[in-house]
């Protein structure tokens, strides 16, 4: 079903005459749809350039329909968690309606990556500007709020930022540094995940893990964000949402990028989501005994052949293991197995060991591509902005269709 709302280029600026109330009530709608954005920390979609859905809130947009708006370019707010668009639009009855339409990241944009659909440009904070007129099609929201997830977005020349053709991404090359000795295959590099299937943008299995009663009764509790069990931002306990640190492995199921940095006696993994690092010593040492429970572990490696072997231990229990809410006990062990294939991808195997939570080791897959990228900043919202957004999302959750629009 497809519903839409034309603008033509000449008639906008004739038509946009908005009295104060339909002023103030646009304004609200801007509010509650910013709450949009909370929902996000967006993830790559499957292969260059993204063909799978990948966003927060998926609870609060209806993928089964589209919707296409036409209108002029209030705002567009090139910020994070997600970028949002602003057009004016007017009604069947030429009224005058504010709709909001939400991309991807900034950071996203900025290299040349959408979620669901490619994008033509790498974005920048001018590349929409007011004025600009613009035709949005994507998932209406559920409750009828003027407010889209954009999949395609046309210029006034007929030409697709989004949803048309791709960019490209830009691929790394190997580096021309020498290998620090005693380390073995090269893993140095700018990596991002990718993915078939859309369950592996918010867990490491299509099926739940083998997990014991324990287990069971605290998944049961879990409100994620993701998965079939998806509820909005504003009703999630999801720690990440409290700017808590992810844990491992949850931290590769977010879709931000990570560098790895070699020397002779260790290796760091710098993580773009939220900057958040790992030291894995590589020189013999073991783990230590009688440390405080830690949110991302105490890693230890070793070199056996080309593969990097990472023995992480010492986790609290306040993490989850993915972004559908799969719990974890403070006897968590993760060994993580880096290497490199033919065609220079690098390859992680993940296995989970914990018997508080799970009747049986399991274990995962995970490919990701190098890429010429810099980390750009990636900083959690404060809680203090949390509960505001959260506020936000609520206005849209509790709209009703008809009630105070212009």
């Amino acid at each position: 079903m497809e519903w839409s709302v034309n603008l033509p280029v000449t008639d906008f600026r004739s038509v946009w005459k908005m009295s104060d109330e339909q002023v103030k009530r646009a304004g609200e709608i801007r509010s509650a749809v910013l709450s949009f954005a909370v929902a996000t920390l967006a993830a790559i979609c499957g292969h260059w350039p993204g063909e799978l859905q990948a966003h927060h809130g998926g609870a609060l947009y209806d993928a089964t329909r589209t919707v296409t708006v036409r209108g002029s370019v209030t705002e567009f707010k090139f910020v994070f968690p997600h970028v949002l668009v602003y057009i004016a639009v007017t009604d069947g009855e030429g009224n005058t309606v504010e709709w909001s339409g939400e991309l991807t990241t900034p950071n996203r944009l900025a290299r040349g990556i959408s979620a669901g659909s490619p994008t033509s440009i790498r974005w920048t904070a001018n590349s929409l500007l007011p004025g600009d007129v613009i035709e949005l099609t994507g998932d209406p929201a559920r409750n009828g709020a003027p407010s889209i997830r954009i999949r395609r977005l046309v210029d006034a020349s007929g030409h697709a930022l989004i949803g048309g053709e791709s960019v490209g991404v830009e691929r790394g090359s190997a580096s021309r540094e020498p290998l620090p000795v005693g380390q073995g295959a090269d893993l140095r590099g700018v990596w991002i995940r990718r993915y078939d299937h859309a369950w592996e943008n918010y867990a490491f299995s299509e099926e739940l893990p083998p997990m014991t009663p324990w287990a069971q009764a605290r998944f049961a509790e879990s409100r994620p964000v993701f998965g079939p069990d998806a509820v909005a931002v504003v009703e999630t306990n999801d720690p990440t949402y409290q700017c808590l640190p992810p844990g491992v492995p949850r931290i590769y199921a977010h879709p931000a990028a990570f560098e790895i940095v070699q020397s002779a006696e260790r290796v760091m993994i710098v993580y773009e989501f939220h900057q958040w690092f790992r030291i894995i010593y590589t020189d013999g040492r073991s783990h230590r005994t009688g440390r405080p429970e830690s949110w991302m572990g105490e890693s230890v490696g070793r070199w056996e052949g080309d593969t990097l072997v990472v023995e992480s231990v010492n986790f609290n229990d306040r993490t989850w293991i993915d972004r559908r809410g799969v719990p974890h006990s403070d006897r968590l062990h993760v060994t993580e197995r880096f290497s490199r294939n033919g065609d220079g991808q690098l390859i992680l195997e993940i296995t989970v060991k914990d018997p508080v939570a799970f009747t049986e080791p399991w274990s995962s897959r995970r490919v990701f591509d190098s890429v010429n990228w810099r980390l750009e900043e990636n900083v959690c919202m404060e809680n203090a902005l949390f509960e505001e957004f959260s506020a936000y999302e609520r206005e849209v959750t509790e709209y009703e269709e008809g009630a105070g629009t212009p």
